[in-house]
């Protein structure tokens, strides 16, 4: 049974960051409450973009962060 990292890992190295951000925000374990903020908010301005900019957030920033975040936990490592 392939665990919910591991299918984040694949999605993550496939580019559907949407679907991975989706599954990530619900960890709890290994990743700081900034950076889980951070990831569920990059989803949460994808799937909702207006409400957050009626907030007057940035939303392609706040994506981009996220995202920034989830490839630096979830994404290929680089051969040292």
């Amino acid at each position: 049974m392939e665990k919910k990292s591991d299918t984040v890992r694949k999605l993550v190295t496939d580019g559907d960051y949407r679907k991975a951000l989706s599954i990530v925000k619900g960890f709890r374990l290994g990743i700081s409450k900034e950076d889980l903020d951070q990831m569920t908010r990059a989803y949460e301005c994808m799937v909702n973009p207006g409400f957050y900019e009626q907030l007057g957030k940035d939303v392609e920033f706040e994506i981009s962060e996220g995202v920034k975040i989830l490839k630096t936990l979830y994404g290929p490592k680089e051969a040292a």
